[in-house]
């Protein structure tokens, strides 16, 4: 594949950092157009809106010695713990619900909706269970297959698991899914 099909799947497979930007970029102008507005006021000697910018900066200066210290320290704790989650959100990629097929000529997207339902209706065929008692959820590396038998109709465990193998395999998905396969052992009444 070549490097314009790579950049398409890369764009394709991770999600945008675009609406965490937006929604911190608004927060960051709306302090900055609030702060401009109450240095206005001061300047033009008119009451602040809520707080003078002097007595701002001193409440800051005397944070430290503020009582209770419990409660300053967990503030501080609490700001710490959001800016590291907001740089863990901009370092760590985001993945989208899909999957790329190795294809030799072209860039193959499936949703992993679509690869749950396909594997759903494999199951259901192998293990001759009505629609609907194989229940499928696709991750980005991982396939959890829960079949609930029909009652009194037993189910041959390794051909569903050598079905569901098969079908992944057949895919040629990556990343590469690890399959988990679980019979219940109550069943359904049958239709």
């Amino acid at each position: 594949m070549g490097a314009p099909y790579a950049r398409i799947v890369r764009r394709e497979t991770h999600s945008p950092r675009t609406v965490a930007a937006i929604v911190l970029a608004s927060l960051v102008i709306l302090a900055c157009v609030y702060a401009g507005l109450e240095l206005v006021l001061r300047m033009l000697e008119q009451p602040p809106l809520l707080v003078t910018p002097d007595a701002a900066l001193a409440w800051l200066a005397a944070l430290p010695t503020l009582q209770p210290q419990d409660a300053i320290t967990a503030g501080g704790i609490a700001v710490a713990l959001i800016g590291l989650l907001l740089m863990l959100h901009a370092i760590l990629p985001g993945r989208t619900a899909r999957h790329q097929m190795l294809h030799d000529n072209f860039a193959v997207l499936v949703d992993n909706g679509v690869l749950a339902s396909s594997i759903a209706h494999r199951v259901e065929t192998v293990a001759r269970v009505p629609r609907g008692q194989a229940v499928v959820a696709v991750s980005h590396r991982r396939a959890s297959i829960d079949v609930t038998p029909t009652s009194g109709i037993p189910i041959d465990e390794s051909a569903v698991r050598a079905a569901v193998d098969d079908e992944i395999a057949s895919y040629k998905l990556t990343p590469r899914l690890q399959p988990a396969v679980r019979i219940k052992p109550t069943g359904a009444v049958g239709s």
